[in-house]
């Protein structure tokens, strides 16, 4: 497994420009894994694929669990989250993206 680095800005507002970004990158064969710091991306190198991010802001944890299974039942894989931000994954096998 090769690990790749890149750093990118968003603004909090522009999620659906870093979901689309993500789309590009795994695209390419580089598939996101984690955000450690704002701007700080790790993905792992890989064949191209056509997978699709959505993100989605949580305030609330009382309910993390039950949110969580939400998404998994709607058919996104969670990658994980940096503060309030979670971040999902699906292949593009859909004939449209399945909205959260």
């Amino acid at each position: 497994m090769t690990t790749v680095s890149k750093f990118k800005w968003f603004w909090a507002w522009q999620d659906e420009k870093e979901e689309a970004w993500l789309h590009e990158m795994a695209k390419q064969g580089l598939h996101f894994q984690s955000v450690k710091l704002p701007g700080s991306y790790i993905f792992e190198a890989g064949e191209p694929r056509d997978d699709y991010y959505r993100m989605d802001f949580i305030t609330d944890r009382k309910e993390y669990e039950n949110y969580l299974q939400l998404f998994k039942d709607a058919g996104w894989e969670h990658l994980g989250g940096k503060g309030g931000w979670q971040y999902f994954r699906t292949e593009g096998k859909w004939n449209a993206v399945p909205e959260i």
